[in-house]
């Protein structure tokens, strides 16, 4: 079963009533044509199942999940500006880990290549997984592939030596965080126009990338038993000029036919 919201500016975003996951986000491009933007969720880090959830009300979703003693609150709400925020709260009797599904986009739509889906992400540091261990220190990203504190197309940082032999990036990002809600990252699409900005609580994302798809996932929390935690993320599309991105290095469009 899935949960519609809308906005005034006519998008759609569906979720699931299963697993809480963002399936489907119908958004316009810089010619106004709507197009769902999304894949299918990335295989890592499954969802956990078994929430409840009243219907949705005026672009707002309340999910609930108790199971094994984690209770989980979890509130979606889409805003007519292009935001879909994601409140959560966590508390846990027992030593739980959990993690949400994060959504993997096309910002073109369909099967399109997303090679040259630009990227800027304020993070200083990064982790090298899965090359490294989880458990290493963060390096940092000056002078590396990794580096997307200026804009970069994704292909164009995966040809590089380091990276060649990876089918995407899938590597953990950090940046000095304050807590409050921040924009942590910018993706933008030269074809169509569509622009979507990652905002966060934490001081860390996921990126995750492949030939059709990407995502900006938040990390997995561990809750010690009583524990409670709350974090919040906002995904934001819009369309823009791409020539006001700044962008570094070249795009090639052809890589997206």
């Amino acid at each position: 079963m899935m949960h519609l919201l809308h906005n005034a500016r006519g998008m759609r975003v569906a979720i699931d009533a299963h697993d809480a996951s963002v399936r489907a986000w119908w958004a316009p491009d810089r010619y106004g044509r709507l197009a769902d933007v999304l894949g299918a969720a990335p295989p890592a880090a499954p969802a956990s199942t078994g929430w409840r959830c009243a219907p949705p009300d005026d672009g707002h979703l309340l999910m609930h999940l108790a199971h094994d003693g984690l209770s989980v609150r979890l509130a979606y709400r889409l805003d007519d500006d292009g935001s879909l925020h994601l409140d959560c709260a966590a508390t846990a009797d027992t030593l739980s880990r959990f993690a949400l599904a994060a959504p993997l986009f096309n910002l073109q739509g369909g099967r399109a290549a997303v090679g040259d889906h630009v990227l800027r992400l304020a993070a200083d540091r990064y982790r090298p997984w899965p090359d490294g261990h989880s458990c290493s220190a963060p390096l940092d990203v000056a002078g590396s592939a990794f580096d997307f504190r200026q804009p970069a197309p994704l292909a164009t940082r995966l040809a590089w030596p380091a990276l060649v032999h990876l089918p995407g990036f899938r590597h953990d990002f950090y940046w000095t965080g304050s807590g409050q809600l921040r924009e942590a990252a910018r993706v933008a699409d030269p074809a169509s126009g569509r622009v979507l900005r990652f905002s966060s609580t934490q001081d860390s994302c996921h990126l995750y990338s492949d030939a059709r798809c990407f995502s900006l996932l938040a990390q997995g929390v561990q809750l010690q038993p009583g524990q409670v935690m709350r974090f919040s993320l906002a995904y934001r599309l819009g369309v823009q000029d791409i020539d006001a991105f700044d962008i570094s290095e070249p795009v090639s469009m052809m890589s997206n036919k």
